[in-house]
């Protein structure tokens, strides 16, 4: 019995060594951060998306501002021959007119600060324009107000601002929807409807 035993020993030992537990699910490696599902989802990018056009938009009202001043500083008024004015379908009012400048050179720039109403072809306007732009012609006045470049500015930057309050506010929920997409947990579709709330509670 003893040498029964002695035999049967090791054996039972190598197959406890032997023995090993069975595989639970298979872990596969996360998503890379470089794929549409990642990077649509990480505020980083809509932050991307805001400032651009932010930027875009505050550019334009800038750009009118330094318009507006070159034309205040060495802009000419003339008398204008109205060539063509009409309504394309787009909207808006397409007008061009016909200037002779003091060195006789003839251009037909296009007119921006268009009247209230349509003049016909061959009406006089009085414009002022600048020489060093002879693209464009406007009404006299145009220069010194202000308030259309102001207003594109402010457009531009207080949408910019309340965004970036809300990124502050939301940008760990919607960190960790990426992240969770990344490691092929559930998460809500792309466009999906959500209110999240200031912090996201950590995951468990």
């Amino acid at each position: 019995m003893a040498r029964r035993k002695a035999r049967r020993g090791p054996r039972a030992r190598a197959e406890t060594v032997s023995w090993t537990p069975p595989l639970g699910a298979v872990q596969r490696e996360p998503r890379s951060r470089w794929r549409p599902g990642y990077w649509l989802r990480h505020p980083a990018f809509s932050a991307f998306l805001v400032g651009c056009g932010v930027l875009v938009v505050v550019n334009c009202g800038v750009g009118e501002l330094v318009d507006r001043e070159h034309l205040r500083v060495r802009g000419e008024t003339t008398s204008a021959v109205v060539e063509k004015a009409r309504k394309p379908r787009r909207g808006g009012v397409l007008i061009r007119v016909r200037i002779t400048t003091p060195r006789g050179e003839v251009v037909r720039p296009r007119l921006i600060d268009t009247p209230e109403h349509l003049p016909a072809p061959g009406d006089r306007l009085a414009v002022i324009y600048d020489p060093e732009d002879l693209e464009y012609a406007y009404r006299p006045g145009y220069e010194s107000s202000m308030s259309g470049p102001l207003w594109l500015i402010a457009l531009g930057v207080v949408p910019g601002l309340l965004y970036g309050w809300y990124l502050r506010r939301t940008w760990s929920h919607w960190r960790d929807q990426a992240e969770d997409w990344r490691h092929r947990r559930p998460v809500p579709r792309l466009g999906e409807r959500q209110h999240p709330g200031p912090r996201r509670r950590p995951r468990a």
